[in-house]
């Protein structure tokens, strides 16, 4: 009994060690610094490396956030080894799937991508990042119908969050839903307000509907509140009906001169 003792003992510590490295690694991911939540992120993995009690899903998600980490900065070949690590102690995880699916999509694989997502959505039907990320994928494929299922599907647990308002709200416009796709960019505003995305799915609907006037005015509100790609802006192709209007090409000169010169340019 002493012996079993001594050995909870010495999990309990482990554990806590773990735990205490992925906090600190957690607040330096969100600070941007990559490199000191690498460290923190492979300090929790070598604590939980001599604890048989938290291997498994608590040690999956060290490799998990590691992955994570290492993708951030680029480094893709680790961050794909950390996530299979992540795997191959919880197979049924869906972060590390969702990160290989990104990385998939990182490399223009989209047929890997979208295996590893249909699956995950199969799978775990009540998991929102899950339904929101084929939801995303099926919309840059043209799949619309298909989008928009999996975005509800998404929305019905995770009603305000803003990617998959946005998302359903470009699959609406796209379908000429323009009046179902202004509720879904009203609740968008509700759900982050002063955001550029509201009115910026406005001023895409507006364009597919023709409307040039309303169209720039809501564009105008975007870009006020702040766009960082504006070459972005300007190549969507949902504004093609904008390009030769002399107003678009004026509001992202504005917006370029608010924004000065990008670092890195001469």
């Amino acid at each position: 009994m002493a012996v079993l003792a001594l050995a909870a003992i010495a999990s309990s510590g482990c554990v806590r060690e773990e735990a205490r490295h992925k906090a600190a690694g957690n607040v330096l991911f969100k600070n941007h610094d990559l490199d000191g939540a690498v460290r923190e992120y492979r300090a929790a993995i070598a604590a939980a490396a001599g604890d048989r009690v938290s291997k498994g899903s608590g040690d999956a998600n060290a490799h998990t956030l590691l992955g994570n980490a290492l993708f951030e900065q680029g480094r893709l070949d680790d961050a794909k080894r950390a996530w299979e690590d992540a795997l191959a102690r919880d197979p049924g995880a869906g972060e590390p799937r969702r990160g290989l699916a990104t990385l998939a999509l990182r490399r223009g694989d989209t047929a890997t991508a979208r295996r590893l997502l249909e699956a995950l959505a199969t799978e775990s039907p009540g998991d929102p990042e899950a339904q929101s990320a084929l939801g995303k994928l099926l919309l840059g494929q043209g799949d619309l119908d298909g989008a928009e299922q999996h975005l509800r599907r998404a929305l019905a647990v995770a009603a305000n969050e803003p990617g998959s308002l946005y998302c359903l709200g470009l699959v609406l416009a796209k379908k000429k839903q323009r009046a179902q796709a202004l509720e879904v960019f009203d609740r968008l505003e509700a759900a982050a307000p002063g955001q550029a995305l509201a009115p910026y799915g406005r001023a895409v609907a507006a364009s597919l509907a023709g409307d040039s006037d309303e169209a720039l005015a809501h564009l105008g509100t975007a870009l006020q509140r702040g766009i960082d790609d504006l070459d972005g802006v300007a190549a969507d192709p949902a504004f093609a009906p904008l390009a030769a209007d002399p107003r678009f090409r004026q509001l992202l000169t504005d917006a370029r001169t608010r924004a000065g010169p990008r670092k890195g340019a001469p």
